[in-house]
């Protein structure tokens, strides 16, 4: 290699790690300032957890936000990635998650910390109007026994009842839960958790690692200590500031729209009941791999009779290949397999099965058969998004 290559190499080495650092600062550092501020109303907050203003004590292990498109690559991190159902799309994680299953070494200030305050903290500005005794709920998905505990504080002070909050149902999903682990019930006791807030005005509500792998969706704040949150939880208010937007795209939406003269039936018009598939976010449909290895679902083709150009929209996924059938009336049209995807998923004309000039009658029954692959450790979600009928000669 000449002078020449080499500069021009250690250059480019040299942009490259720019750019990779750049990501993972990015991913890593708040998305408002601190002039944002949370309201309390009629004694309920709601906040989401990657708004948080500042993180402190992140030396050894730090929060990740991840989204759809964007994904934190720091360290050991084997549980995948679960935006589509978390709120707002974007959650957060301490990473890097060094402690999976319970024969990882435990090592205590670096992957696991029984002392509140001491690593990983994340601060959110709240406004109280009701001073009073508020129950701390949190929205968490934890995949395993390690990755299931947090402690929460106010104010720069760790109390008793915000040490040791523990999931142990809702393995695997968004869970919302309240519960103090003590040594007697390792699974926790309810209505443990809480911050006695004695003055209104703006407070720094805090949570920080007990166990690293943590992922968090969501948190409230309730005085009603019978109160349970379901779904994505009530609705964040703001006292001042202004929260930034979170893009959401739709891949099938755009090319649907790319001629006036397609036809579209989104994968979420056809029925799920029964069908072993369930609405994965607002986009797809997916196998439920808690029941079924395999779905079908079918719709009536109810526009005007022709011919088409038939695009199913599939979605790629980096851990294994589904693959699907398409059937018009009893008649199959075709079998696809999306390949495998760089990232957790992805949505380009690459995972497109298309097939030209096919004649289709109104009424005709359209149906989706998906068959759910694996990577020979566990099985992917087997998600699509639609199916496009455009002009002939148009579909490509």
């Amino acid at each position: 290699m000449n002078t020449k290559s080499f500069l021009v190499l250690i250059l480019l080495l040299i942009v490259f790690s720019s750019i990779t650092s750049g990501q993972t600062k990015k991913l890593n550092n708040p998305i408002i300032n601190a002039n944002v501020i949370f309201e309390e109303h009629n004694g309920l907050v709601a906040v989401e957890a990657e708004h948080f203003y500042k993180q402190t004590n992140a030396e050894v292990r730090a929060w990740y936000r991840t989204l759809k498109n964007e994904v934190p690559n720091v360290g050991r991190n084997e549980d995948g990635q679960h935006s589509v159902e978390a709120s707002n799309k974007s959650y957060i994680e301490i990473l890097p998650d060094t402690r999976v299953t319970h024969s990882d070494t435990l090592i205590r200030e670096e992957n696991f910390t029984n002392k509140a305050g001491k690593m990983g903290v994340v601060h959110y500005k709240v406004k109280i109007n009701m001073p009073g005794r508020y129950y701390v709920w949190v929205r968490a998905f934890s995949s395993g026994s390690e990755d299931n505990g947090l402690h929460v504080g106010l104010n720069n002070t760790w109390p008793e009842h915000g040490k040791r909050m523990q999931w142990c149902n809702g393995k695997n999903q968004w869970t919302w839960e309240s519960k103090q682990r003590i040594k007697e019930v390792h699974c926790g006791i309810a209505k443990e958790i809480y911050l006695d807030i004695e003055e209104a005005g703006i407070h720094d509500i805090q949570f920080s690692m007990r166990e690293d792998g943590f992922e968090f969706d969501k948190f409230i704040l309730t005085t009603d200590s019978n109160f349970i949150p379901k779904n994505t939880g009530p609705k964040v208010k703001l006292a001042q500031g202004k929260l930034p937007e979170i893009a959401s795209k739709s891949y099938f939406k755009t090319i649907s729209k790319a001629l006036p003269e397609n036809k579209i039936i989104a994968s979420q018009e056809f029925p799920i009941e029964g069908t072993g598939y369930y609405k994965n976010g607002k986009n797809w449909l997916a196998i439920n791999s808690n029941k079924y290895k395999e779905a079908t679902t079918s719709t009536t083709f109810n526009f005007e009779s022709g011919q088409y150009d038939v695009i199913f929209v599939g979605v790629g996924e980096n851990d294994g290949n589904s693959t699907f059938s398409i059937f018009i009336n009893s008649k199959e049209l075709g079998t696809y397999a999306p390949p495998l995807a760089k990232t957790m998923w992805e949505e380009r004309k690459a995972f497109n099965a298309f097939w030209e000039n096919i004649k289709v009658n109104k009424g005709d029954t359209i149906t989706v058969k998906g068959q759910m692959g694996t990577d020979g450790k566990e099985f992917i979600r087997g998600r699509w998004a639609g199916i496009v009928f455009t002009p002939v000669g148009k579909g490509k």
